[in-house]
């Protein structure tokens, strides 16, 4: 009767760590995943760059209030073109949305009689960077405690198998 008891909790135990391994795995995998998506390299970046971006700056040109936005530019050539033109700027005349949009000529605006020149696109980045620095942290700490936690899982597997060699050693004996 002790023998049965005994064997259920060691059938719990072996599917406990099966179950938790593979969650631990799965979370390594996905983080890992998004490290390298996050990459500037990648090319899965463009999308990512643009889900951290804000949605929208607001600045004065000529004293006039303009809400600036970005998209993702749809004919970007990443072998011809240069990484900034990978977004479009745009804003509707008179911050009007139901107006269609007017781009900004690779993210720079030129306007006024002093010809000021601004690369909104990195405005855009730049506001990102800050967002990118904490997910960055993030992912790098998550990172570093699965890979504790999967060592300790390993460890814990193996002593699972310690116990039951020794538990036949025992019985054989």
């Amino acid at each position: 009767m002790a023998d049965k008891k005994e064997k259920k909790i060691k059938t719990k135990q072996q599917k406990a760590a099966l179950i938790s391994g593979i969650i631990l795995a799965v979370l390594f995998v996905l983080t890992l995943g998004t490290k390298l998506a996050t990459n500037p390299n990648s090319p899965l970046y463009r999308d990512y760059a643009i889900m951290i971006m804000p949605k929208s700056i607001s600045t004065t040109f000529e004293d006039k209030e303009l809400v600036l936005y970005i998209e993702k530019n749809k004919n970007y050539d990443k072998e011809k073109s240069q990484p900034l033109e990978a977004f479009q700027v745009y804003y509707y005349e008179n911050n009007d949305t139901s107006k269609e949009k007017v781009y900004l000529k690779n993210g720079t605006v030129l306007k006024g009689k002093k010809e000021q020149s601004n690369m909104m696109v990195l405005q855009f980045l730049g506001n990102a960077t800050i967002t990118d620095s904490i997910i960055r942290n993030i992912l790098n700490k998550t990172l570093v405690v699965l890979c504790i936690l999967l060592v300790c899982w390993l460890i814990y597997i193996w002593y699972l198998d310690w116990c039951r060699r020794q538990d036949k050693k025992a019985h054989s004996a």
